[in-house]
């Protein structure tokens, strides 16, 4: 959470977390239907747990593009409302 929504895009936040592990989809940058401007969250996947957690420990409250960003797992719910864990990183 917390991205420059004018600065940071799908490329930057690829180029910065690729650096931890292998990527298995292209990140993703939440944007608003209306105006296609970020949200300020997006969404990394990584191939295992090792990367996203290298990823976590390393970027949570660092600065990119000046401002201090969360770095987070993302949890996705099921469709019987259990939570379960996804090789997924919350960036900012």
């Amino acid at each position: 959470g917390n991205l420059d929504p004018e600065d940071v895009n799908e490329k930057l936040l690829y180029d910065t977390f690729s650096s931890f592990g292998t990527i298995i989809k292209p990140p993703k940058i939440m944007r608003d239907d209306m105006t296609n401007q970020s949200k300020g969250f997006g969404f990394v996947s990584y191939d295992c747990f090792e990367a996203s957690d290298l990823a976590v420990e390393c970027m949570h409250q660092q600065f990119l593009c000046n401002r201090q960003v969360i770095v987070q797992y993302a949890f996705k719910k099921a469709s019987n409302t259990e939570e379960t864990g996804q090789a997924k990183n919350n960036n900012a």
